[in-house]
């Protein structure tokens, strides 16, 4: 691969940033957006996805190296986020919304907290290295560059994936499920096969994200597992529009990356700004933004004004 002085780490970690967000939201998109499934636990199916990898890679010796080593660890820490989708979802499929958000974020925290407490596995509070590119093509800024290309192809196929949903009839489906469950089940509907399914499958997909973050970083640490990337995702999707499969990508291009690139790499501020003030004037800008867009663009950018009076009125406001 050619030479990549003229490209900047900081800007490789902040697209890769961007491109995780972004392929986070379309997988939110699908369970808020369409089914509304008001999941508060993304940290939790990524953060698992990104350990259960991470022990996977780095405590069980393996009869074979890369890059079959990576798949293999991979595609099993895609499964185990997606087995606790399905049980997660079992557990979620009678409640209303509130108590949907309740048991995600706890389910996030558990995660959390496990992490925390198995020394042994995770390392706890001193995190776990160990991990590293499944291929060596030079440099480090190299490897890093084609695992930002890797993981565009990955959110690609996510966002093609997403868009078929919306024009099959597994989508009208789904919505017709998200927007009145009980007459889509009077039509002889399975819906609750329906969300069980498309729960698990995109939680499995927020595992692999979180395996491919966790290689990108090379070192897993506990700080990752807070609330601010759950923010950062659900501020994006509301911004961009939750029922648009644009509105993700859209979203998340406004917010994080104004404000994650441009601001925190890019901007000539004091350098105890960084770890002080930053990172509380990001989560306080992320939650006023949340805040504004619901009260006075629910439908997010995307959507159209007529479509945001008729959802008012639905919902009885």
């Amino acid at each position: 691969m050619a030479s990549l002085d003229w490209l900047d780490s900081f800007l490789i970690s902040g697209l890769f940033e961007l491109l995780m967000i972004i392929g986070l939201g379309l997988l939110l998109h699908l369970q808020l957006g369409l089914t509304r499934i008001a999941n508060f636990g993304i940290v939790g199916f990524w953060g698992l996805g990104m350990y259960a990898f991470g022990v996977l890679y780095v405590r069980v010796d393996w009869p074979f190296g890369d890059p079959y080593q990576f798949v293999v660890c991979a595609a099993l820490a895609t499964l185990i986020a997606g087995l606790a989708g399905l049980d997660l979802g079992r557990l979620i499929s009678d409640l209303d919304n509130d108590g949907v958000q309740l048991e995600t974020f706890g389910f996030a925290t558990l995660v959390a907290i496990y992490a925390t407490t198995e020394k042994d596995l995770t390392g706890g509070a001193l995190g776990m290295g160990g991990l590293r590119f499944p291929f060596d093509i030079g440099t480090t800024k190299q490897n890093e560059f084609l695992w930002l290309i890797i993981l565009g192809v990955v959110v690609l196929a996510i966002f093609l994936y997403a868009r078929q949903v919306h024009r099959s009839p597994y989508g009208r489906l789904l919505i017709a499920t998200g927007s009145n469950e009980a007459l889509a089940r009077s039509l002889g509907k399975n819906t609750y096969r329906t969300k069980l399914v498309l729960f698990a499958f995109t939680s499995g997909l927020m595992g692999l994200l979180g395996a491919m973050f966790g290689v990108m970083v090379r070192f897993l640490d506990i700080n990752n597992l807070g609330v601010d990337l759950t923010l950062a995702v659900m501020v994006g999707l509301v911004l961009g529009g939750s029922a648009r499969v644009w509105g993700a990508v859209v979203g998340t291009v406004i917010a994080i990356g104004l404000f994650d690139i441009i601001v925190q790499h890019y901007l000539p501020l004091p350098r105890e700004w960084y770890t002080q003030s930053i990172p509380v004037l990001r989560e306080a800008i992320f939650g006023a933004t949340l805040l504004v867009v619901l009260l006075f663009r629910p439908l997010g950018i995307l959507g159209d004004m007529r479509r945001d009076k008729l959802m008012r009125k639905l919902h009885g406001r």
